[in-house]
């Protein structure tokens, strides 16, 4: 009982804690003069990665790295067939003109490079250094890119507007500084307790750390992406819902991943990046697949997507337990 409450408040206290970030740093982003789209590519870009980058570095802190691969890989692969299968389902999504170049290709690259990374059996703090770097990169690449693309701009824009609208309260500085410092404070702790809780199932059920990061840890960071997709596709967004995923996939490899292997060694399990991450860039090619082909992600192409995911979790947990 104490467990379930430890999983139920600590999740309860990430995706709180980093809704109270977005909107605390979009206001101060707003406050200090930077445009919408630096706000929106920026700020709200690595502010709703953070559930993911606490309970990483945290589990690394506390002896479990492959809790932290675990989260990664799951979170991308959830991600591709569960948050874009079930949004599919919902509305098809068109076909994306940046499906391939340049997103697919950053994507599809980041991925084929953490499952290099992970053959060698740890990601070093140099490694993971370098890749911290990259995102930097990519983020400055892709606001230049962005900010020369009118049309693209302006819907990025209209999504920050429409997801995080003004709100008097917000308007002192002093107010939103409180609420980017409460909200990195809930995620603090609520990484914690999700932690605890997700531990002692893994202990409780006789399963591996590694399985409860793909599952039960992957899932719950991944509600925020599921959330924002079913919203922008309900809305006819289809390139929004895509480029979220993309957006978050990037920086969980990298900025997640980065930060984690600088926090201490990021020691791979052998079956791991043998299966999980070989699957991760496999689901990553499909959905690039489908995207850059003239039907788009068709319901039917949705519905292989999510039970390719719940086929791979059903042989995860109960076959493949490592």
């Amino acid at each position: 009982m104490m467990t379930a409450l430890e999983i139920l408040a600590g999740l309860a206290l990430l995706l709180a804690g980093g809704e109270a970030m977005v909107r605390g740093a979009v206001a101060l982003g707003r406050w200090l003069g930077l445009s919408p789209l630096v706000v929106g590519i920026l700020i709200v870009g690595v502010a709703t990665s953070m559930p993911e980058m606490v309970v990483s570095v945290e589990a690394v802190l506390k002896g479990h790295p492959s809790i932290a691969i675990g989260n990664i890989l799951g979170s991308n692969t959830a991600n591709i067939l569960l948050v874009l299968g079930l949004t599919g389902l919902v509305k098809p999504l068109h076909r994306q003109r940046r499906a391939l170049v340049p997103d697919g290709i950053l994507l599809a690259g980041s991925a084929i490079l953490f499952g290099l990374l992970g053959m060698s059996g740890v990601i070093t703090f140099v490694e993971g250094l370098v890749m911290f770097a990259a995102l930097a990169g990519v983020m400055a690449w892709e606001f230049t890119r962005t900010r020369r693309e009118t049309k693209l701009a302006r819907e990025l824009e209209e999504e920050l507007a429409e997801e995080v609208p003004p709100h008097p309260w917000l308007d002192h500085p002093a107010v939103a500084f409180a609420l980017v410092i409460t909200g990195l404070a809930m995620l603090v702790y609520g990484g914690d307790l999700f932690l605890a809780g997700a531990t002692a199932v893994a202990d409780h059920f006789g399963v591996s750390k590694g399985v409860i990061g793909l599952t039960l840890i992957a899932l719950g960071t991944s509600a925020p992406e599921l959330a924002s997709s079913l919203v922008a596709a309900r809305h006819g967004h289809s390139d929004v819902a895509y480029g979220n995923i993309v957006g978050s996939n990037v920086i969980n490899i990298l900025g997640v991943g980065g930060a984690a292997a600088m926090t201490g060694p990021l020691v791979f399990p052998p079956i791991m990046s043998s299966f999980d991450a070989p699957l991760m860039i496999a689901a990553t090619l499909l959905m690039i697949a489908f995207f850059t082909s003239k039907k788009g992600l068709t319901r039917p192409r949705a519905a292989v997507m999510a039970a390719c995911y719940f086929g791979y979790i059903g042989l995860r947990a109960l076959v493949l337990n490592g």
